[in-house]
């Protein structure tokens, strides 16, 4: 993973927003139920979960070789960066940038890189 520190210092300062966060909230719900405590902290949570995705889609999109084109066998080159918006199994929203590919041969797209 590239910038490995980088990205640790990313989600260690989020994980003590969520404490944080969840420290505020205990004190403002002092009779809430164990299910109550257990959903504000998943809510909490998939932000961190959210941000490590992203963080780990967006390296192993880096780290991967161009493929060939699976209509006439070429190698695709880069044809620029898009933006993809995915939703987690938790309902967060990820943004994820990868290269699109073109077949320089016969056109054929492919976006992202498998």
């Amino acid at each position: 993973m590239s910038n490995l520190p980088e990205k640790q210092s990313k989600w260690n300062e989020l994980t003590q927003v969520i404490f944080s966060e969840m420290e505020e909230w205990r004190t403002q719900h002092p009779k809430a139920t164990f299910v109550e405590i257990e959903t504000a902290i998943d809510q909490r949570l998939a932000k961190l979960r959210t941000k490590m995705l992203e963080d780990n889609s967006q390296s192993l999109a880096q780290n991967q070789k161009y493929p060939k084109c699976e209509k006439c066998g070429e190698v695709l080159h880069k044809r620029g960066k898009h933006t993809r918006h995915l939703i987690t199994e938790k309902g967060e929203r990820v943004e994820i940038e990868r290269e699109y590919l073109v077949c320089p041969h016969c056109g054929f797209g492919l976006f992202p890189p498998r």
